[in-house]
């Protein structure tokens, strides 16, 4: 089993999902062979919870990997010590277990590195990461260590998270022909978050084309650990899951970056499968972050937990069964007031918790969310806010997480990466 999730990918930045710019030649090859969920959803705009619903099949609220403690301490709750994660299911089962992870969040003392025989883990920031490239030579390493146990792997590409610098030959690939005040790294996040409402069309479309440059990195690199995958057999025998924890914001809605708003591109990820059974194809039909511990314990024959969020998607992926109609949530911002998001397609929820405010919109018709839906559809509206109110409704963890406040290198990573002010 290997799990591969690349940071700050937005979905509709790759070919196979329309985007014309020609960032992902190896991935849209290779989507031939998997079966392409269209739409597909993080629980989170920031990577701990997102993570935590990856590993559990839990939305945040439940895992309480990411969640905030509202009190001005800074503090965010670590994975609930009572609920065990893909990783602890599968290691208790005899499989060897490792992640190799960059991203400070997925630091070890926020719970998510359980039941990893190998957590490796070094905590980037804007300037100094592992790139794709090395972590796709540990991956690839690390399975030739242990070809012949069943193992699961969690392997994490920080590259697409700012700063933008990809390296050559794919730096200047877009942003070379764009006249613009701005230049390459892209990397003053705070100033550019800053005047997000107002920065000029030439500015943006450099930004933009400097985040596709570090997707069009990405995806050679991805093609390359396909491509060994393949010639290994993991692709024969094993089950390959391509994904992402949240996407970007890019001016869309006037705003930059991620963690602070619930929008479609922070919210739609890539979801892909690729492996034994699996029928290629596009499934349509929603799924989630949630869904994919649930699909890969169905995989291996290891019972399902009993009332866990997500569903499993294994006989869609074998068989092309229908999903069952149901209705999806998202949550827990970094910054802000807590807000909630249900969708159940075409239709999409956000609520603010404090105050009780809602917007609707409807995805079918306005995929880009530029107006509001409320009015044209008072049903869907007053469905989707009981659905909030039912599933959230004593959801909690069921143990005692710690509240982890960040110290030391791990503060200052976050700190550069503007996580913290």
């Amino acid at each position: 089993m290997v799990v591969i999730v690349v940071d700050t990918l937005r979905a509709d930045r790759l070919g196979f999902a329309g985007y014309a710019r020609g960032t992902s030649p190896r991935l849209d090859a290779w989507v031939a062979s998997g079966r392409v969920f269209e739409r597909a959803w993080a629980t989170s705009p920031w990577t701990l919870p997102s993570f935590g619903s990856l590993l559990t099949g839990e939305l945040p609220a439940r895992h309480a990997a990411g969640v905030r403690l509202h009190d001005d301490s800074g503090r965010v709750t670590a994975l609930d010590p009572e609920l065990p994660s893909l990783a602890e299911r599968l290691q208790g089962r005899g499989w060897a277990t490792a992640g190799i992870v960059n991203n400070p969040w997925l630091d070890a003392r926020f719970g998510l590195a359980r039941g990893f025989d190998t957590w490796d883990h070094v905590a980037g920031d804007n300037a100094r990461i592992r790139r794709a490239d090395e972590m796709v030579d540990r991956a690839l390493a690390w399975i030739d260590e242990r070809s012949d146990r069943r193992f699961l792997l969690l392997l994490h590409l920080f590259d697409p998270h700012m700063d933008y610098d990809a390296p050559p030959p794919y730096r200047g690939r877009f942003t070379a022909a764009l006249p613009s005040e701005e230049a390459l790294p892209v990397r003053d996040f705070r100033r550019i978050r800053a005047a997000a409402p107002v920065l000029g069309e030439r500015e943006r479309r450099f930004i933009g084309a400097a985040y596709d440059e570090e997707v069009a990195f990405v995806d050679a690199q991805l093609g390359r650990l396909l491509d060994g995958l393949d010639r290994r057999g993991v692709l024969r025998d094993g089950l390959v899951v391509f994904t992402s924890d949240h996407g970007e914001e890019l001016f869309e809605h006037r705003g930059f970056e991620h963690g602070h708003a619930l929008w479609e591109e922070v919210l739609r990820v890539p979801l892909v499968f690729w492996g034994r059974g699996v029928e290629p194809g596009r499934e349509p039909a929603p799924a989630s972050l949630v869904d994919v511990t649930p699909t890969i314990l169905d995989a291996v024959g290891v019972p399902l937990p009993a009332g866990v969020e997500g569903v499993s998607l294994w006989g869609n992926l074998r068989r092309g069964e229908p999903l069952p109609p149901r209705t999806l949530f998202a949550e827990e911002p970094l910054t802000g007031s807590l807000r909630r998001v249900a969708l159940r397609w075409p239709h999409k929820l956000e609520v603010e918790i404090p105050t009780g405010r809602r917007r609707l919109f409807a995805l079918d018709a306005d995929p880009g969310e530029s107006r509001l839906a409320g009015g044209d559809h008072p049903r869907a509206a007053a469905r989707l806010q009981r659905e909030v109110e039912a599933r959230f409704q004593g959801l909690g963890p069921r143990g005692a997480p710690e509240a982890v406040r960040p110290r030391g290198a791990l503060e200052r990573r976050l700190r550069a990466l503007g996580y913290l002010d």
